[in-house]
């Protein structure tokens, strides 16, 4: 995840050093803590959250202040990404759908708004990979085509 930074800017490159002193504090601090031999797994949740907690204070300090939501959102695809290792961790294809957007560029069907309305090609392109890529929005496309009015007040929603 530390790496990762290194695409943002080259400067955000960090030592092993520094690494292993945050690794260290969190060890000694659940060492602190005093949690008794039968109490394993509490001492390694309590161990995690600190070593997570200092990793952020300390590297969140070293950002420029407009990278530090990204470093945030970073931190939180890493945590569940680990929480759902066990399910095969966080769909990468929908991550990167996400992140970049549709590549798709021809309308396979047409916008069910039609020309000019509420609904943009763009959008509309959007919506149409993500129902024949992803299973969770398989039918999304034909629900929208069958009932704009109803999308469209989800859409036009203050609080949808």
């Amino acid at each position: 995840m530390l790496t990762d930074l290194t695409n943002v800017s080259s400067m955000y490159q960090y030592s092993l050093k520094y690494f292993k002193d945050i690794f260290e504090k969190a060890v000694k601090s659940a060492e602190a803590a005093g949690y008794e031999k039968n109490q394993k797994k509490e001492k390694r949740i309590y161990w995690v959250n600190q070593f997570t907690k200092s990793l952020y204070e300390n590297v969140s300090r070293s950002l420029f202040q407009r990278h530090v939501l990204l470093f945030s959102f970073l931190l939180c695809l890493k945590i569940m990404d680990e929480n759902l290792l066990a399910d095969g961790g966080l769909d990468m294809a929908e991550l990167r759908f996400f992140l970049a957007g549709a590549t798709q560029v021809e309308l396979t069907k047409p916008n069910p708004t039609g020309e000019g309305g509420w609904l943009t090609d763009k959008s509309w392109l959007a919506i149409l990979e993500m129902s024949s890529t992803f299973a969770v929005f398989k039918g999304l496309d034909d629900a929208l085509a069958k009932d704009t009015k109803a999308w469209e007040k989800i859409y036009a929603s203050a609080n949808p």
